[in-house]
């Protein structure tokens, strides 16, 4: 049974890779990837015009808090932070929630954590508090941000008012009480008293461990089970969801309330394992609930790729700061960890731009272009009739265009300025001309520009087709027939695996209900049945085998083929070359032997196809 669990995840793993989803996901993960580099490299060059080395800065500020770190707890302890306020928002975007009120969820915790300590102690000195109150403290603070944070849901749902707006209200109501609670309560007039030691040294520990937990836990959930079906449902289709009888309401006040544990959990482990206290001398509120926008929207509210972004935030965060403490970094202004993040959040948000990006499918056709010449003048005489349209479009819309209508309109205003009986003929006239001229110039933009997308879209096609059918016959499709016959091998023998999977199952289930007698019978179809899928797993096995060994011999015996080939073809132009003849003529020679060339490579497929 062991080996048929292997197997069969080993499969769905392969044909998962292979799919369109996974292609997609991997897709952001490229976008992410490259606004993360573009951001850096702005960063980089806006540090070179202060004068200083950027490329020195970045390498400098990644590697400083794993090389000389200050303070490592703490930066375990951001990274927590970091994760716990990306996941936190993340679940929000993913059903077009936009609560903005991770401050006031910070805020609301520390409020009621200062009144439950001042009741505890009877005073501001928290550093005599017995120990034992650090899970209680959590409790609190993360209880009093689900509450704070379901408020904004619940308003939505019952009176539809906006979460950014409800949000971004309720922080400032929350950070003007904890301010009035602070001025009367402890006679504060700069800092809040000091948070005591909570967890002792080992705080890092359970922010980390409550950190991944999380992100684990609601990945799971998300991905498993019916409660994360209906979760993403919500997300994506909304309407559809409440034909379907999905409780939206409960979701959206559900989401808000779990919002509020994850954003309220990383406030708790900000203010008791970094900050200690808060200013409270000017209306600046904090905005520990904004930094985890940028980390959600970088990791494209993927709850696994918000790891990888709140590392690299928490290391560019401590690392930018230990760099700029370097004598040859000084005279950078405090800012510069927020405008490099800036840029990067500015090169995420452009997502839709990077992904159209395909370096690759711009490679292969410019090495196409070069490979087949007739490829090559298609593709020019679609882009010089682009050209021409796109001139024309620009003469109509500068008006440098001569036509009748205009002529007219010219001679009508001479006319006019030269005769002054019958003004008002000449004026009709003239607007009935003018009007003619304008829908007559409005159809002809229209027309030409409807001409231009026609081309592009006939380009597009020409490409697709003639790369399609590249690698459809040539060497690369080699790998394509390779593939066919995995898939004709592999997935039969999965459904047939599958069932009797099921079967097994099945008898297992009734083994604890039969007498001895049924249960051995039960047992000796159940070991058949295994044999029987172990024996169809290794006649899979085997011919895959066979089939990539092959794929292996045919690919290079394919390989000497074309080699030889192109050393035939390139003798051959280099004799050409040598001949006394005119340049025309050697030109269109050397294009047609090219283009015969590419008409051999593209028979490999038909010539060793049938030896995989």
């Amino acid at each position: 049974m062991r080996k048929i669990n292997q197997w069969k995840f080993k499969t769905k793993s392969i044909a998962y890779v292979k799919s369109t989803t996974f292609k997609t996901k991997t897709s952001y993960v490229k976008v992410s990837f490259i606004s993360i580099i573009l951001g850096l490299l702005c960063g980089i060059i806006f540090l070179y015009c202060f004068g200083m080395n950027g490329f020195g800065f970045i390498f400098s500020s990644l590697i400083k808090p794993f090389t000389s770190p200050v303070e490592p707890e703490g930066t375990v302890i951001l990274l927590a932070v970091f994760i716990l306020l990306g996941l936190g928002l993340a679940l929000g975007f993913r059903i077009k929630l936009f609560n903005m009120g991770g401050s006031g969820q910070a805020i609301g915790g520390l409020l009621i954590t200062y009144l439950f300590l001042n009741a505890v102690t009877g005073g501001s000195d928290f550093s005599n508090l017995p120990g034992g109150y650090g899970i209680l403290l959590f409790l609190i603070f993360i209880v009093s941000g689900a509450i704070v944070s379901s408020l904004t849901g619940i308003l939505k749902v019952l009176f539809n008012i906006h979460e950014v707006a409800t949000s971004i209200v309720i922080n400032w109501v929350l950070w003007y009480l904890l301010k009035y609670v602070l001025f009367i309560k402890f006679d504060t007039q700069l800092n809040s008293p000091n948070l005591p030691e909570v967890f002792g040294s080992q705080l890092w520990v359970f922010a980390i461990f409550f950190a991944i937990v999380s992100i684990v836990l609601v990945f799971v959930v998300c991905e498993t089970t019916t409660v994360g079906y209906k979760y993403k449902v919500v997300g994506t289709q909304s309407t559809a969801a409440k034909y379907a009888g999905i409780k939206t309401n409960s979701f959206i006040i559900g989401v808000t309330a779990l919002q509020g544990v994850f954003i309220s959990a990383a406030g708790f482990f900000y203010y008791f394992g970094l900050k200690s206290n808060i200013s409270v001398t000017n209306d600046i509120m904090p905005l520990l609930g904004f930094d985890g926008i940028p980390i959600a929207l970088v990791a494209f509210n993927n709850f696994l790729g918000i790891i990888p972004v709140a590392i690299l935030w928490a290391v560019l965060k401590d690392g930018i700061q230990l760099t700029m403490n370097s004598p040859q970094y000084m005279g950078l202004p405090s800012e510069t960890s927020d405008l490099l993040f800036g840029i990067i959040i500015l090169f995420s948000t452009m997502y839709l731009l990077l992904m159209k990006i395909n370096i690759s499918n711009y490679v292969n056709i410019i090495i196409h272009k070069i490979r087949n010449p007739k490829f090559k003048s298609e593709i020019e005489i679609i882009n010089s009739h682009v050209k021409e349209l796109k001139k024309e479009k620009n003469i109509l819309i500068l008006n440098l265009d001569s036509t009748n209508e205009k002529l007219k309109i010219k001679e009508l205003k001479k006319q006019k300025q030269n005769k002054s009986e019958n003004i008002e003929i000449f004026r009709n006239e003239l607007n009935s001309l003018t009007s003619e001229y304008k829908e007559n110039k409005a159809f002809q933009i229209s027309k030409i520009k409807n001409k231009i997308k026609d081309l592009k879209m006939e380009k597009h096609l020409l490409i697709n087709k003639e790369l399609d059918k590249y690698n459809e016959h040539s060497i690369k499709g080699l790998k394509k027939v390779y593939e066919g016959k995995y898939n004709s091998t592999t997935f039969p023998i999965l459904d047939q695996v599958v069932s009797l999977e099921s079967e097994i199952q099945n008898i297992k289930e009734s083994l604890s209900n039969s007498n001895i007698k049924e249960q051995e019978k039960l047992i000796a179809k159940k070991n058949k049945l295994e044999l029987k899928a172990v024996s169809l797993i290794n006649k899979q096995e085997s011919q895959i085998k066979y089939f990539k060994n092959n794929f292996a011999s045919t690919k290079q015996e394919a390989k000497t083929y074309l080699n030889d080939l192109k050393l035939i073809y390139k003798k051959e132009i280099k004799e050409l070359e040598a001949k006394k003849a005119s340049r025309t003529f050697k030109k269109l020679k050397i294009r047609k032997l090219k283009i015969d060339l590419l008409e051999k490579q593209m028979e490999v497929v038909k010539i060793y196809g049938s030896n995989i």
